[in-house]
């Protein structure tokens, strides 16, 4: 199979894992297209048909966002695993990075829905890990929340184990602090060597320590280049002592327009309708409770406030014409030496896909990105 250039920049799409995402704008819930079947496969192929590199779902359990629900903004939410299954059956190169739980799975689990995946997919998949963060996720599974800190912990010992049942064609027989795992997988395992592409989100002491020992990408909240460059810092001193090689991954916020100041404009519009009571429930989901999250935003003011949780101006803003995106891409290659980036786009759809196609076509003439050919991995 070809082989991407080491120094390539690999742009990966933020796939809907609800109506809205980032910005949970009513007028975005009603401008999207509806999360079935069709039309999220039908985004799928046109990924893959744009350039897009991979995919990225993201995913969680707990379905108690009510607000958020009824006004079309996190409801529904097809579970990350089952999607990527349709979603290769359907493609030929794209890759699929899709979250799996730690805290609330057993490592033989994943191990084998991971070796399906990637088997299935002729070695595109990849695992977002995910330790869960919310109390009424633990309740849902009957357990109880377990604390920050040690949730990495776990989730160490679980990669270590998933890995083990991946490689090892013997059995295993491990007895450790959270996990006893006795046996072996049945076949297939994972096409990938040495084994899957593994990805965590968690930028805290403990998530950047994880990243650095265990996965290849760190995915990140970023709102401008000193804020990356101080994730990747942190990062590079973990893994400066260990030899690893993880590349930090920025989320960004993609709107793309052709006429100066389109693009702008859209966005300032999306932004009159931000729902309060969908960004309050969302934040209490992600700080613990949403008492938590008004205490943290409480100098703001609320509309500050309702602003700073559902505009997704905590993440680089990617909004402009394709010559304007573009350069400021290329800047990011060049200043940090950003080699993945994880595009979201608050107006979903194949048109919106389409649409960026003429920033991947600047990229291309700047020499950092290349367009993948059709038997090229997607990492």
């Amino acid at each position: 199979m070809a082989q991407p250039a080491a120094d390539r920049l690999s742009i990966g799409y933020f796939f809907p894992a609800g109506q809205t995402n980032h910005v949970w704008s009513d007028e975005a819930a009603r401008r999207t297209p509806r999360l079935n079947r069709d039309n999220l496969l039908e985004l799928a192929t046109t990924a893959e048909e744009v350039g897009f590199d991979s995919l990225f779902i993201a995913d969680n359990w707990s379905g108690h966002q009510r607000a958020a629900e009824l006004a079309g903004h996190q409801s529904p939410a097809f579970h990350a695993p089952l999607l990527a299954m349709g979603i290769f059956a359907v493609t030929q190169r794209i890759g699929v990075i899709s979250t799996f739980h730690t805290t609330h799975h057993k490592p033989a689990h994943v191990a084998r829905m991971g070796a399906t995946l990637d088997a299935f997919s002729s070695g595109r998949w990849g695992w977002n890990v995910v330790t869960g963060f919310s109390d009424a996720e633990a309740a849902l599974f009957g357990e109880e929340f377990v604390e920050h800190d040690e949730r990495y912990a776990m989730a160490a010992e679980f990669v270590d184990v998933v890995q083990r049942l991946w490689a090892e064609h013997e059995p295993i027989d491990h007895d450790g602090r959270y996990y006893r795992a006795k046996g072996r997988i049945k076949a297939p395992r994972p096409a990938s060597t040495p084994r899957p592409r593994l990805v965590s989100a968690g930028a805290s002491e403990a998530g950047t320590a994880f990243a650095a020992t265990w996965c290849d990408e760190l995915v990140t909240l970023a709102k401008d280049e000193d804020a990356l460059r101080s994730v990747g810092d942190r990062l590079g001193a973990l893994t400066a002592g260990n030899g690893r090689d993880v590349s930090v991954t920025p989320f960004a916020i993609a709107l793309v327009r052709d006429g100066e100041g389109e693009a702008e404009e859209e966005y300032a519009r999306l932004l009159e309708s931000l729902n309060p009571q969908a960004a309050w429930e969302i934040a209490g989901d992600i700080l613990g409770s949403i008492e938590t999250a008004r205490a943290m935003f409480d100098k703001l003011g609320e509309d500050k406030a309702v602003r700073a949780l559902g505009s997704g101006e905590a993440m680089l803003q990617l909004v402009g014409t394709p010559e304007q995106v573009a350069e400021r891409l290329i800047r990011l290659t060049g200043d940090i030496g950003t080699r993945n980036i994880l595009i979201n786009f608050p107006l979903w759809s194949p048109a919106e896909l389409r649409g960026f196609s003429a920033v991947l076509d600047l990229l291309a003439e700047a020499g950092v990105w290349t367009r993948p050919d059709a038997d090229a991995k997607p990492w």
